[in-house]
């Protein structure tokens, strides 16, 4: 689950994830993604383009994000989801963060 910085300023936050969102990468990435959002006043993109896989601690990742940013008083939206990954997020009850 490399993580990359698309865009970053005062205004918004971009990043995209690729590959697997499972219990490694989570474990390795999620601070290194917490961090990104610390203290952060502006929204959060997520492009989920090249995801290939969301296990139950990515979601759980995911969530803690968008709960963190609305308490914060901005949004995180999530935008490019495959067919299969917006599945999960059907599942979860997660499509509220889909753009």
């Amino acid at each position: 689950m490399p993580i990359e910085i698309l865009h970053s300023d005062k205004t918004l936050l971009k990043v995209a994830f690729s590959g697997k969102l499972d219990t490694n990468t989570v474990a390795h990435e999620a601070a290194r993604f917490y961090a990104l959002l610390e203290d952060r006043k502006s929204p959060v993109i997520l492009d989920f383009g090249q995801v290939t896989f969301l296990s139950s601690l990515g979601v759980r990742m995911i969530l803690t994000a968008a709960k963190d940013t609305q308490r914060n008083g901005y949004d995180l939206k999530i935008e490019k989801v495959p067919p299969a990954i917006h599945e999960v997020f059907q599942i979860a009850g997660l499509t509220n963060l889909i753009r």
